[in-house]
């Protein structure tokens, strides 16, 4: 399993990261919606918490990213990240296609990074 993030998405994240102290992760928010079947979606955070969910990583072109383990099986062999300046979001796809078009940079109290 590789996350390829792209140049482009790569600057968007370290602009963000240059801001705000903490570790980049890889995080499934499940807490939205009905509570049936993958109801989630993916985002990035910069945290500064400890978080035992966290108990995995994913290779990335940005080197290992913590992700919750758990989350793993809704995520394919090959991804990409990209940066879609038309749109101003980051864009998670795969070979199957389309995971999130909008990939948020939260910080710990789940605000919205720009």
């Amino acid at each position: 399993m590789f996350l390829d993030i792209t140049e482009r998405a790569q600057q968007k994240i370290k602009h963000a990261c240059s801001h705000h102290q903490g570790q980049l992760v890889l995080y499934y928010e499940s807490r939205i919606g009905c509570t049936c079947g993958n109801n989630g979606i993916f985002l990035l955070k910069i945290t500064q918490k400890n978080d035992p969910e966290l108990d995995s990583t994913l290779p990335t072109s940005l080197g290992d990213l913590p992700i919750q383990g758990w989350s793993l099986s809704f995520l394919d062999e090959k991804m990409k990240l990209d940066y879609i300046q038309s749109k101003n979001a980051l864009v998670l796809s795969s070979d199957s296609g389309l995971i999130n078009n909008n990939v948020l940079i939260l910080n710990d109290d789940d605000q919205p990074i720009s």
